[in-house]
């Protein structure tokens, strides 16, 4: 059994060669058809994840600005509401006292003119009674004294017994 263990430890020195040239040729095949368009690919590839991860925060932030915009607007609105509404209070106030003041003034008025109207009937009733009471005393000094008596006379004496029912 003779085997050279010499020539299965060293290769042949041409076999070596030729698998080298070999290896050699196959990464340059390697590198021109695979390793470049891989690189442009990967490379092609991070841009698109980059500019999609740019977009997104782009996105983002337009969202928020969109939001605050959002936000600031409801707030403005109900302030607004807010407003609107005090203002409401403010006239319904307004026109409830100014009501309130106009029906004060018309009551005020009807008094006043129901009182005016009491004392001219007290007046029209204290003249229509002195009427009676000038009739009457006319009648009881005719029938009193049973005589006669001229238009002044008559009037003189009802002018004295007005001014002693007036007191």
């Amino acid at each position: 059994m003779d085997i050279d263990i010499a020539s299965k430890l060293f290769p042949n020195i041409t076999t070596l060669i030729v698998q080298l040239l070999a290896t050699a040729v196959m990464l340059c095949i390697f590198k021109k058809f695979l390793w470049k368009p891989m690189q442009n690919y990967f490379a092609k590839r991070a841009d698109y994840i980059e500019g999609t991860v740019n977009d997104a925060k782009n996105m983002q932030q337009k969202a928020k600005a969109l939001m605050e915009a959002s936000e600031e607007q409801s707030r403005a609105a109900a302030k607004e509401y807010r407003n609107i509404v005090e203002k409401a209070k403010i006239d319904a106030g307004k026109t409830r006292d100014s009501i309130i003041e106009k029906a004060n003034e018309e009551a005020k008025e009807k008094l006043d003119r129901v009182s005016k109207e009491i004392e001219a009937e007290k007046l029209a009733a204290k003249a229509e009674v002195k009427s009676e009471i000038v009739n009457i005393a006319i009648d009881v000094a005719s029938k009193i004294m049973n005589q006669e008596m001229n238009q002044k006379t008559n009037e003189k004496l009802v002018d004295e017994f007005i001014k002693e029912i007036d007191k």
